[in-house]
């Protein structure tokens, strides 16, 4: 069989664009102690009102409304740098988990399946893994961004039905997602027995089936840190009987079943801190009720605008970031970058429009090149730091603040120095490209990143289609 050339290059092309980014050569410029991986506990339908110190509940009629009792939470929140004022921009579960990953206000779950859109994607292109356990919040497009994700399709307290899947974005560690999948369906198998005990509707029944989901998260985390010690990971939590209890129990439930979740979490923050793994707790929307005694709702116009709907928790316990208190006004969008921030990875989110929290006092500035050469970064021409005979590299522990200097001295032309200065607030994705020697904004990088998308799945399309004729013939 023949192929012409045009057929040539049409694959020459596919091939290209699903080539993977070299590794980035990681420079720290000051120490950080960057954590082993995450794990980020969604309370689905928790909002910061119920349970946090300084808010007071209402209910939509103006009558107070119970806070729940948490003395494990609180524990937490005082080892933790807690976030005070997060409000969500949309209050239902697709679109708070998809603003929770991408950090894009407007973010549903169409734009979750993109390519480099969340954390995960992030994630994958440093070599990390991606494990979830999900209640709810499973849509299609969050399950297929892990490599490993045990979820509820049933969405059912009385009677789930867990289903384990598998997608393995590494070739290179298809074993480690083989063995989270078999420990996950192992798992998948228990929640039914233990449900069992315990009348349909009762409140027993809803903790029995939120502990679950965080039991299940600490056997993961246990086997990871025996098994595969070395190993970097994500590992999402959806805890859903909070946000049922709001719809079916009352405010009286729904505080009930917030209490429970909080008798079972401090075992899960306590593996954390032993694995230097970073803890995230945060809810992707709230939970409003027209009077005391009645039954909640979020969605609706009625729910949607009142702010114990809108407000979620947002804390994080890590090795780097200092226990304290932050105040000022933030929006769901920014914690997808926090957590890159958290994790010393750079803000490589191509549709958000978030920015990290002031979580931390240093941040990372990646950067990549047309071609190798040396990478400097430099202060006050003072170099802090350098990369060689690279294209891609990551500066991590840079104090936020200051005036930089990225310079880049392409190999074998070393005539050819390009310069861009930067004010550093906030991570910053650099990059060098042969024909211009000027500081590109965040806005000229996210929409090469859209074109270079578009580009990629017209000739992927075209591709295929190619590819479908040639082995016809």
């Amino acid at each position: 069989m023949r192929i012409a050339p045009a057929r040539y290059l049409i694959i020459a092309m596919i091939i290209f664009a699903c080539i993977l980014p070299a590794n980035a050569t990681i420079v720290d410029v000051s120490p950080v102690d960057a954590p082993q991986g995450a794990v980020i506990l969604i309370m689905d339908g928790v909002s910061s009102c119920y349970i946090y110190p300084e808010f007071t509940p209402y209910a939509i009629d103006g009558s107070i409304l119970d806070k729940a009792e948490i003395k494990n939470m609180s524990f937490i929140f005082g080892q933790s740098c807690r976030v005070l004022d997060v409000t969500a921009p949309q209050t239902y579960t697709e679109a708070g988990h998809s603003v929770l990953v991408t950090g894009y206000s407007k973010a549903i779950g169409e734009l979750v399946e993109g390519s480099e859109t969340t954390i995960y994607d992030v994630a994958h292109d440093y070599d990390y893994l991606t494990f979830a356990i999900m209640e709810k919040g499973d849509f299609a497009a969050m399950c297929n961004k892990q490599d490993v994700v045990v979820h509820d399709v049933a969405n059912s307290v009385n009677n789930p039905e867990m289903i384990v899947k598998t997608n393995v974005h590494s070739a290179e560690k298809k074993q480690i997602s083989m063995d989270m999948a078999s420990l996950l369906q192992n798992e998948a198998s228990l929640i039914h027995p233990q449900l069992q005990h315990y009348p349909e509707g009762s409140q027993e029944r809803y903790d029995a089936y939120n502990r679950w989901a965080i039991e299940t998260a600490i056997k993961a985390i246990d086997f990871m840190s025996t098994e595969y010690p070395n190993e970097h990971y994500i590992l999402t939590i959806n805890v859903g009987a909070t946000d049922s209890a709001g719809h079916y129990k009352k405010d009286s439930g729904y505080i009930a079943t917030i209490e429970g979740v909080d008798s079972s979490c401090e075992p899960l923050y306590d593996i954390c801190n032993e694995n230097n793994l970073a803890f995230f707790l945060t809810g992707d929307h709230g939970m409003a009720f027209p009077t005391k005694d009645s039954r909640g709702g979020h969605q609706s116009k009625t729910y949607s605008v009142i702010r114990e709907a809108q407000k979620v928790p947002f804390s994080v316990a890590s090795h780097n970031v200092e226990a304290g208190l932050i105040k000022g006004e933030y929006g769901q969008e920014d914690i997808a970058p926090t957590i890159l921030s958290v994790l010393e990875l750079p803000d490589e989110l191509r549709i958000s429009d978030g920015s990290e929290m002031p979580v931390k006092e240093h941040t990372s500035i990646s950067v990549k090149a047309f071609d190798e050469g040396d990478i400097l970064l430099l202060e006050n021409g003072i170099t802090r730091g350098q990369a060689s005979n690279t294209n891609n590299c990551l500066f991590r522990g840079v104090e936020v603040g200051s005036n930089y200097t990225i310079r880049f001295l392409q190999a074998g032309d070393v005539k050819n120095v390009i310069e861009k200065e930067i004010h550093l607030k906030k991570s910053e994705n650099i990059v060098f490209n042969s024909h211009e020697n000027k500081q590109e904004s965040s806005i000229d990088l996210n929409s090469r990143h859209i074109i270079g998308g578009t580009l990629i799945g017209l000739i992927n399309v075209t591709g295929l289609a190619m590819i479908r004729k040639v082995l016809k013939e």
